[in-house]
């Protein structure tokens, strides 16, 4: 795969680390002069709007093989399981190109409610999160992880949903992220840990999603870094 040439800089400045514990509708025939229906046509009815249910409830979304960690540019993201602000389930892979051919880029973000970085990284959010660059097929996928002090998943998801609403309230055209989201268990998120730094917030990264690669990586932020990866997105999405 073609390397991209990425100048941003990792801000190693304020990271803050964590304890990271686990976490049929039957067709009816229409009348007849007799007004009967044969049993095996309600029986071929029922059949055919059962196969179709079912194909709906066994569709399985595909993912590629992942690598051991999700921690350096080349990785194979992991594909995390995380749940929205109505408690919906949802993975990592709804965003990957075979499942949603629209989608070209993924900005993952894991982030907590209280961290002074996260918190610069947030009004970043809004400013990067461009509609030019949605409509190319740019994805934030925004996860809140509690607090510095661990994850509150019994406080989700009506914290989520309240962070959410404020979020939109002041900036609804920017603020439509592709998910907001929280993790009910923590093992994926271990592998997007820094082998230099451990866990630490925010951690994000940019990912391909023809293929799940990891682009670019980073941990920790500074609204400086702002200009360089808008670049960087413009590029990406110019060339995948």
């Amino acid at each position: 795969m073609k390397k991209f040439m990425i100048s941003v800089a990792v801000v190693c400045a304020m990271f803050f680390f964590v304890s990271c514990g686990g976490s049929s509708e039957e067709k009816s025939g229409e009348n007849t002069d007799s007004d009967e229906v044969s049993d095996s046509e309600e029986n071929d009815s029922e059949v055919e709007d059962s196969e179709v249910q079912d194909a709906d409830e066994t569709k399985e979304l595909v993912y590629p093989e992942v690598t051991p960690t999700s921690n350096k540019e080349g990785d194979i993201a992991q594909n995390v399981i995380m749940y929205d602000d109505l408690d919906v389930e949802h993975s990592l892979a709804e965003w990957y190109n075979k499942n949603n051919p629209s989608s070209k880029l993924i900005w993952l973000v894991f982030t907590t409610y209280d961290c002074p970085p996260c918190q610069i990284l947030k009004g970043s959010l809004l400013k990067i999160n461009k509609k030019e660059y949605r409509d190319k097929g740019f994805n934030i996928v925004l996860i809140f992880n509690g607090l510095l002090s661990g994850p509150q998943p019994s406080l989700e998801p009506a914290k989520l949903a309240e962070t959410k609403d404020l979020y939109l309230w002041g900036d609804p055209d920017t603020a439509e992220f592709a998910v907001y989201a929280y993790l009910k268990k923590q093992g994926l998120f271990k592998k997007f840990a820094s082998e230099d730094y451990g866990i630490a917030y925010p951690t994000w990264a940019f990912i391909d999603a023809n293929t799940m690669e990891i682009l670019i990586y980073g941990q920790g932020w500074d609204e400086e870094l702002e200009t360089g990866i808008m670049d960087d997105i413009e590029f990406i999405l110019d060339e995948i």
